[in-house]
């Protein structure tokens, strides 16, 4: 019987998500008798791909409030951080000040302050430093060129080439172990539709390709899962009428990194929005909350929804507990598949000082640690059994920590399923593949690692 209700469910999953950018409830909702039912008898009806329950939870209130600061996160050996670096505080001041929170611990301290203060940087982290590119110091004003640096170990800022550009109000994400791309934004000296990378190692600049039919575009958020960016959303200007619901998504590519090759994806489901932040989401893509459903601060969200750029599909989660707007957030991962994101102050007519977590444990594939040394060179092994049904193992190799995908894709080259999507340890990995939910064919898994890519083929026989 138990069984025969899990396909139900199954079914009734698979068809809502087909379906999930017009729903305004998630399935779980629709069927929460049964789900509880079977949850409190301890069966679970969730595919091999899917994960538990997210669930929301408060933390230690932010010691100093503050909207709209520079924001960005971080995952390390099993531990997560966020860090706030300014931002306007309760008297409408640009601070100086520069807050991180201790995830795991639920604790607040401070890093040296930055030298100026400023607003609408783009903030991103690659390995032990975070960068905060451009942005405006005195408010309203013009953008800056300046980048900084902070050596989170050493807690020194320091400076790097300046932009090509003035820039303000630009999102920046971090790509391997030493890229940075920013997007949107705008510029006194250059159109709309803007992206450059920046090379933190050789401390280069190079024009990105920008996006397609874009024009200026700001206060909208810039994601990125795997090789693959998104924009989203957005407003020309603060105060125009003129708003965005359209998403963007571009894809790496690996011989020369600042060429990306932008597409349309589906519409955000929440209509248009302002003033909020998107981030990576383990395998399921990318994640935002909030922010403000016009281009002002009166209308502030609490809607909450991840992304997928592989299946383009939207799919609403949990509600925020508190509507926000110009809110700092961030994602990490912690052990166990665990993906947390972290939503500290931020406005609601007022400022907020709260601190409000969603919590998602990922359990896409069965994943395990054959050897903790440091292998030879990057290897991808064939799969076995191979052919295969409904299961098999994939091994591989790296020999450098950093962001590792490993996705497969059908015969068309249409990415079907994500089995990893995260900083992974030297060493040696063995995962095994389920492959009860598609159709008998030939299918092709690849691996990325630090620059490294290599693709194997299998076979699925019913």
């Amino acid at each position: 019987m138990i069984s025969k209700i899990s396909k139900i469910l199954e079914f009734i999953y698979a068809e809502k998500l087909k379906t999930n950018i017009m729903l305004k409830k998630t399935y779980l909702f629709l069927v929460s008798p049964i789900f509880l039912f079977l949850l409190l008898t301890g069966h679970n009806f969730i595919s091999s791909s899917s994960s538990l329950i997210p669930i929301w939870s408060s933390s230690t209130n932010i010691p100093v409030s503050v909207r709209a600061g520079n924001t960005a996160s971080y995952s390390k050996n099993g531990n997560g951080w966020l860090i706030i670096v300014s931002g306007r505080d309760q008297n409408d001041l640009v601070t100086k000040k520069t807050q991180r929170f201790n995830v795991n611990t639920s604790q607040w301290d401070t890093l040296a302050p930055h030298p100026t203060g400023l607003l609408g940087s783009a903030t991103a982290i690659v390995g032990d430093s975070l960068y905060i590119i451009g942005g405006v110091i005195n408010p309203p004003g013009f953008g800056t060129q300046t980048v900084y640096k902070l050596d989170i170990n050493q807690n020194v800022w320091s400076t790097l080439p300046n932009c090509p550009i003035d820039i303000v109000d630009a999102k920046g994400v971090s790509y391997q172990d030493s890229i940075i791309y920013i997007a949107g934004g705008f510029s006194g000296s250059v159109g709309g539709g803007l992206v450059y990378m920046l090379n933190v190692k050789s401390k280069t600049w190079k024009a990105a390709t920008p996006f397609t039919n874009f024009g200026r575009r700001n206060f909208g958020s810039f994601a990125i899962t795997g090789d693959t960016l998104v924009y989203m959303c957005g407003t020309t200007q603060f105060g125009s009428g003129q708003l965005f619901d359209s998403v963007y998504v571009g894809v790496i590519n690996q011989t020369d990194r600042s060429q990306i090759s932008w597409r349309q994806g589906a519409r955000f489901p929440g209509q248009t929005r302002t003033f909020f932040d998107a981030h990576s989401w383990g395998n399921k893509g990318i994640i935002m909350s909030g922010g403000s459903t016009d281009n002002s601060f009166s209308f502030p969200s609490d809607e909450c929804y991840s992304y997928s750029p592989g299946s383009d599909i939207w799919t609403q989660l949990p509600n925020k507990p508190t509507a926000w707007t110009t809110g700092q957030s961030g994602s990490v991962r912690l052990n166990n598949g665990v993906m947390k994101l972290i939503c500290a102050s931020g406005y609601n007519s007022a400022y907020l000082n709260t601190v409000q977590i969603l919590t998602d444990t990922l359990t896409s594939v069965n994943i395990s640690i054959v050897s903790n040394e440091v292998p030879e060179s990057f290897k991808l092994n064939q799969n076995y059994p191979n052919p295969f049904n409904p299961e098999t193992n994939i091994e591989f190799s790296i020999k450098k920590s950093d962001l590792t995908t490993l996705k497969v894709y059908d015969t068309l080259g249409n990415e079907i399923s994500i089995l990893i999507n995260e900083v992974l340890s030297p060493g040696v990995y063995k995962l095994k593949f389920n492959g009860s939910n598609f159709s008998s064919g030939i299918y092709f898994y690849t691996l990325e690692n630090n620059g490294f890519k290599e693709t194997k083929k299998m076979i699925l026989v019913k």
